[in-house]
């Protein structure tokens, strides 16, 4: 079934991995590599509703992005990659006809757009390196808001990605208000959403800067509605960075309720291609005997991969590579 998430990658995955890189490093240059126009102006005169957070409109039709530049903050990177976002979506009939099927086609292309500015300042490569194969932390938001040169929703948005159901969000300490928030998930009923105050009593609010907490807690709408949630939460002197899970990725119950320290395993993870056609990221042990990955279609490692390539010479009952037999004998028979 067709997603947000699927459309979103599948869209970043058709630019050239070398343009890929250069936006990820420089946006307007990345951009402008594409065949795109890049406009800053101060103070825009329109903007585009559905919920969208840039501040930029684009024109698909002249391939020109505009944007209202903001000095000192990775905030404009988004925006930038954002209206793109809506040129590449309007030259992508698959996301089209999803987008038409939608309850809300405005708010979904805005929420598609987001996803696929996000995954093009922040790409697969850099959540791998930061993240691994899990479980995500508050720390990963933390280090990738550091590191990357995303935004604040930009880094949440990539980081939803990699949530079964949850939220990911970025609080500020002074409002006790969320000031970034990215959901992932269709069993959220109540969360923390941008723009609302953090409940009163909270125990995130009582999180000094420079502690981290693993533990179960909570959030509470303005109706006082609950939903009970995994919480990783990092704080420094300015935000508390959380991950707020609807499954228990950090074994809490495992010790009573209490907070217990997220363990990430040791299994490698690697994009591999296989001859049965799958291609994508894998995780796991490798094999012994070659070391590489097994196929998570077909289950083979690269032993089975090149034994299924050879064949029995005719003449010496050696196994050849099928490629070197002729006539059924190879060429050190012939």
């Amino acid at each position: 079934m067709s997603t947000r998430h699927t459309h979103a990658r599948r869209i970043v995955a058709n630019i050239a991995a070398d343009k890929r890189a250069l936006i990820a490093g420089n946006p307007i240059a990345g951009i402008e590599s594409l065949g795109y126009t890049v406009v800053a102006e101060a103070a825009l005169t329109s903007k585009r509703g559905a919920g969208g957070w840039c501040d930029g409109l684009s024109f698909a039709e002249h391939n020109t992005v505009i944007y209202a530049p903001t000095p000192g903050s990775n905030r404009q990177n988004f925006t930038l990659l954002h209206e793109v976002g809506h040129i590449l979506v309007e030259d992508d009939d698959s996301a089209l006809v999803w987008l038409a099927d939608r309850d809300n086609p405005e708010r979904e292309v805005e929420r598609l757009c987001d996803e696929i500015a996000s995954a093009l300042v922040v790409p697969e490569e850099m959540l791998d390196d930061i993240v691994g194969i899990g479980p995500l932390t508050a720390m990963d938001l933390k280090t990738l808001v550091t590191v990357s040169s995303a935004s604040g929703p930009a880094c949440a948005i990539a980081l939803a990605t990699r949530l079964s159901s949850g939220a990911v969000a970025i609080i500020d300490r002074a409002t006790e208000i969320v000031a970034h928030s990215a959901l992932c998930g269709d069993e959220l009923q109540v969360y923390p959403w941008r723009g609302t105050n953090v409940p009163a009593g909270h125990p995130l609010l009582r999180l000094a800067a420079g502690a981290a907490t693993t533990t179960r807690s909570y959030w509470l709408d303005r109706w006082d509605r609950r939903q009970d949630y995994y919480v990783s939460a990092v704080a420094t002197e300015k935000r508390i960075y959380a991950v707020f899970s609807i499954n228990d990725l950090w074994g809490v119950d495992r010790f009573h309720g209490g907070q217990a320290p997220p363990t990430k395993s040791n299994a490698l993870r690697r994009e591999i291609r296989c001859r049965c056609g799958f291609r994508g990221p894998v995780t796991g042990w490798p094999c012994p005997e070659c070391g590489h990955l097994y196929c998570p279609e077909c289950g083979d490692c690269d032993c089975q991969r090149r034994a299924r390539m050879q064949e029995l010479c005719g003449s010496c009952f050696c196994l050849t590579p099928a490629v070197d037999l002729v006539g059924g004998i190879c060429s050190g028979c012939r």
